[in-house]
């Protein structure tokens, strides 16, 4: 692989998911408003986001005999499909998306994403040079998570997503270069109680580089980016919200793809907060069109958010 890549190491599914009004509570039953059915997984949304966002991409994934639909939008973006594992005797991971006006919740089953091994990544960390930017997240199996942060370490620039939240020890933690995690996850991380709900309490609990680089994600409330120990604020931009599954994907996969190219971690947040933006506008995971240019359109629509403030 050549400088400006981005190797994703992480899940494919296929979701299945329900619009609704609102989430349900503890034991009750809601009437859906639709439902919609398309590719997806962590790994395979945020390939497709940093492909689409200019960055040349491939995928390190376990599908199973079923996962034609969930990978056909990849491979008509050109993101590079040669390292996924294809097992004939499993079935592809799925999830099942509840999608309310503000939120959502996710149940996902892991499937042939549970067959993905640490030497497949050693092989393939071992066959070529290595990409600029390498991804992973929690929805492969902890063996394969460290196995990529090990076999990348100092040669890529690493980014981790843990979600699903799991526990992730200081000798990994320090092999990651760039952490990308919601407020929820910081949480989850760090023992806290309730996850931190404002750019400011999101600073008291990065104060001094605790984790190092990173950024934290509040939604519709922006971006907190630590690096070098200094904090800065990315605003969210003002968009007509439809649909919020798939936002963090989209976030991190232009993240990568900034990274790659070239960009310092605070200009990459924004253009990717105002990717994460263009994700809401349109339903499903990947059903918003980001392209580059898309991205400087609404970059260039609010500059206050282009502007990376320190953080209030």
């Amino acid at each position: 692989m050549g400088g400006g890549e981005v190797l994703v190491v992480g899940s494919v599914n296929l979701d299945i998911g329900y619009r609704l009004d609102r989430l349900p509570r503890d034991g009750e039953t809601v009437r859906a408003r639709g439902r919609f059915q398309a590719g997806g997984g962590k790994g395979a949304n945020q390939a497709l986001a940093a492909r689409r966002l200019g960055a040349r991409v491939s995928l390190l994934a376990s599908v199973g005999r079923d996962a034609g639909p969930a990978l056909a939008d990849l491979a008509a973006a050109g993101v590079d499909l040669a390292p996924v594992l294809r097992h004939d005797d499993a079935a592809t991971g799925s999830a099942v998306l509840l999608v309310g006006p503000e939120d959502n919740c996710i149940v996902v089953d892991a499937g042939a994403n549970d067959l993905l091994r640490p030497e497949h990544v050693r092989a393939l960390a071992a066959a070529g040079a290595p990409p600029a930017v390498v991804v992973t997240n929690h929805e492969v199996p902890a063996p394969v998570v460290e196995a990529a942060l090990r076999a990348w370490a100092g040669r890529a620039r690493v980014l981790l997503n843990p979600s699903p939240a799991r526990a992730l020890d200081r000798e990994l933690l320090a092999l990651v270069d760039v952490l990308v995690l919601n407020a929820g996850e910081l949480a989850d991380l760090l023992g806290l109680g309730p996850a931190p709900a404002t750019p400011e309490a999101v600073a008291a609990v990065l104060g001094g580089g605790v984790l190092g680089d990173c950024v934290v994600t509040l939604g519709h409330g922006g971006a907190v980016v630590s690096e070098r120990g200094i904090l800065t604020y990315v605003p969210a931009f003002r968009v007509e919200a439809v649909d919020t599954v798939g936002a963090g994907d989209a976030f991190l996969g232009a993240l990568a793809a900034g990274l790659a190219a070239g960009r310092a971690l605070g200009a990459a947040a924004v253009r990717a907060c105002a990717a994460a933006a263009l994700a809401v506008t349109a339903p499903g995971a990947r059903g918003a069109v980001l392209s580059p240019e898309a991205v400087d359109a609404l970059v260039a629509r609010e500059p206050a958010a282009a502007g990376n403030r320190p953080t209030p």
